[in-house]
């Protein structure tokens, strides 16, 4: 089993467009079709208004995904809240060979808001605010042909990029001050980590009930694997420090791979890998290979004058497992 995941850099508009679609489609096509994927995670897919619909529908990824495999694929989809649909950008999409007999969104299911009231804003919040995310993590029960279900999460954390405070920009979108800068970029830190303790609380409760558990998080972390992010969803023994819990580790996958093998973007020269396959031990025992396709991967920042290119600046990254 091939499951793959890819960044897809804000696929598709605010409406359906065929015709402005076309570079993407061109750009985008290739790199699904190469990662010949059993289970293909997505994010940063939009949703577009569709006549006499009332929620968004999907056609610019129908239209990406019409005579490939995966259009007859099962699928489960992000929503901005339950029963709302999805949101107009960044959802979240798994497309998957077999069967996804359930799914679901967690925004704050397993954990509570974290409370944040910030100095610089103005006018100031006179009691501290409920810290909540822009989206949610997207979870899918999946039928593998095992005698256990797959458990697959797929997330788009928030990036470490200093969040809004009210009153704290001048009128070229610049700050005002570095505290300003500071309280907005720990606000950003603080919903990742927050989103990254849902999840694990999510991971948990699904060890509380099966020990054995199979299951794998995904997607883009925004993280590398050096970050408090990522050790608190790895759960490692180092950190824990009890042997009691080893059974319940994650094992990130790719972490087996060398640095410049496993880098999924480019920033200023620097590739970092901020996409990952996080495993539990059921999983981990059944891995048999490990790749991300960066090959010829542009610059984020140094390519993006480039206002042709119409592919995705992060690499696609696919585990293989033996079931």
């Amino acid at each position: 089993m091939k499951l793959a995941t890819f960044n897809m850099e804000s696929f598709g508009f605010d409406r359906f467009e065929p015709e402005e679609l076309k570079p993407r489609l061109e750009a985008l096509r290739p790199k699904i079709l190469e990662l010949e994927a059993d289970i293909l995670c997505l994010q940063e897919v939009n949703a577009q208004k569709v006549k006499g619909q009332s929620k968004r529908q999907f056609p610019a990824l129908d239209l990406l995904l019409s005579d490939t495999p995966y259009a007859s694929f099962f699928r489960a989809t992000s929503e901005r809240g339950r029963g709302l649909g999805p949101d107009n950008r960044h959802n979240l999409v798994i497309l998957s060979r077999h069967p996804i007999s359930a799914s679901d969104c967690l925004f704050q299911h397993h954990a509570h808001p974290p409370l944040w009231q910030p100095k610089t804003a103005n006018p100031a919040y006179d009691e501290p605010q409920n810290v909540v995310f822009e989206r949610p993590i997207l979870m899918a029960e999946i039928d593998i042909g095992t005698p256990k279900p797959l458990h697959l999460f797929t997330v788009h954390l928030r990036a470490p990029i200093a969040a809004m405070i009210r009153g704290s920009k001048l009128p070229d979108r610049s700050w005002k001050s570095i505290s300003a800068w500071a309280e907005g970029y720990q606000l950003s830190v603080l919903k990742q980590t927050a989103q990254a303790l849902e999840l694990r609380l999510a991971v948990e409760a699904l060890f509380d009930e099966d020990e054995n558990a199979q299951i794998i998080l995904t997607g883009d972390f925004n993280a590398t694997g050096e970050t408090g992010t990522l050790r608190l969803l790895r759960a490692d023994p180092d950190d824990t420090g009890s042997p009691d819990f080893v059974s319940r580790r994650l094992y990130q996958l790719d972490r087996s791979l060398p640095q410049d093998k496993r880098q999924t973007v480019i920033h200023r020269g620097l590739g970092q890998a901020l996409d990952h396959v996080l495993a539990s031990a059921s999983m981990t025992d059944r891995t048999v290979d490990m790749k991300v396709f960066n090959h010829g991967l542009p610059d984020e920042v140094f390519d993006a004058e480039d206002t042709d290119y119409a592919g995705s600046y992060h690499a696609a990254m696919r585990a293989e497992f033996n079931i």
